[in-house]
C-alpha cells in the first residue's frame, strides 16, 4: 500500500467513528468524552514524536494547540472568552485599565436570557490593542483554543462539565454563553458552554484538516506500534 491509500484509510475510519459517536443514545458527556479522545488521536497523527534513541515527545498540551491552529478549521480558536478574562485580570489586580473597561463594555452588553454566540465576544486584534505585557499571558489563555484544553482535562480527568451552566442546547454547534443564577449562594454570571454537536463540528473539520496536511505532506498517519507490546520505548 502507497502512503495516500493509507492516509485514505485513516481517514475513512475517522469518519466513521465520529458518526458512530453522534448517533450513540448516551448522556451528551460521554459523547464529548469520545469526541475529545477522537482530537486526541487525530493530533498524534499529524505531530507524531520521534522515533529512535533520543525519542522526543512532544508536549501533550503544545501537541492539541498545534494541531487545533493547522488542521482544525476551527475559525473562532482564538477568540477571547470576555468572562474568563475579566476572572483572570480580577485575581491580578488589574481593574482599572482600558482592557478591563472594554470586557465590561462588552459583557453589560449581552442580554440576559439568550444564548452568546462567539462573534460577540473579544476578538484577539481588539483585545491585543489593549494588552500590556503584564496581562499578555491572561489574554492568550483566556482564548477559545486554551480553554478548549482546559475544558478537555476537566471532563477526561474529573469527569464533570466545568461551570455551573446546564447545557441546553447540545444540537447548538458552537460554544455559547449562558447567563445562569446560582440558587444556593444567589451569585448570578455568564458561563461558557460548550455543546456536543459543537464538539462533533470539531472533529469533522479537523479530519478534513488533517486529510490535507497528510496529504500535502505524504505523510503516513500509522505512527503507532500495533500488536501485543504496550511499552513503547
Amino acid at each position: 500500500m502507497t502512503v495516500r491509500d493509507d492516509i485514505d484509510k485513516y481517514i475513512a475510519f475517522f469518519r466513521t467513528k465520529t458518526a458512530e459517536i453522534g448517533q450513540l443514545g448516551v448522556l451528551p458527556i460521554y459523547r464529548k468524552i469520545l469526541y475529545l479522545v477522537e482530537i486526541d488521536t487525530l493530533s498524534h497523527a499529524a505531530f507524531p514524536s520521534e522515533k529512535g534513541h533520543k525519542k522526543r515527545v512532544m508536549d501533550h498540551k503544545k501537541r492539541v494547540m498545534k494541531f487545533l491552529d493547522e488542521c482544525s478549521n476551527w475559525s473562532e480558536r482564538d477568540r477571547v472568552s470576555a468572562t474568563q478574562l475579566k476572572l483572570s485580570l480580577e485575581a491580578k489586580g488589574k481593574i482599572s485599565s482600558p482592557l478591563f473597561k472594554l470586557i465590561n463594555g462588552r459583557i453589560t452588553s449581552w442580554i440576559r436570557g439568550t444564548l452568546i454566540k462567539p462573534s460577540q465576544d473579544l476578538n484577539l486584534e481588539e483585545v491585543q490593542n489593549l494588552a500590556y505585557s503584564d496581562v499578555s499571558k491572561s489574554v492568550d489563555e483566556a482564548r477559545y483554543c486554551k480553554l478548549f484544553y482546559e475544558y478537555r482535562n476537566t471532563l477526561i480527568h474529573e469527569f464533570r462539565e466545568p461551570g455551573k451552566a446546564k447545557v441546553i442546547d447540545e444540537y447548538y454547534d458552537s460554544p455559547y454563553y449562558l447567563y445562569v443564577d446560582d440558587l444556593d449562594t444567589g451569585d448570578s454570571s455568564w458561563e461558557l458552554v460548550v455543546p456536543a454537536k459543537f464538539l462533533e463540528r470539531l472533529c469533522e473539520g479537523s479530519i478534513d484538516g488533517l486529510e490535507k496536511y497528510l496529504k500535502d505532506k505524504n505523510q503516513n498517519p500509522f505512527s503507532y506500534e500495533f500488536g501485543p507490546r504496550w511499552s513503547r520505548s
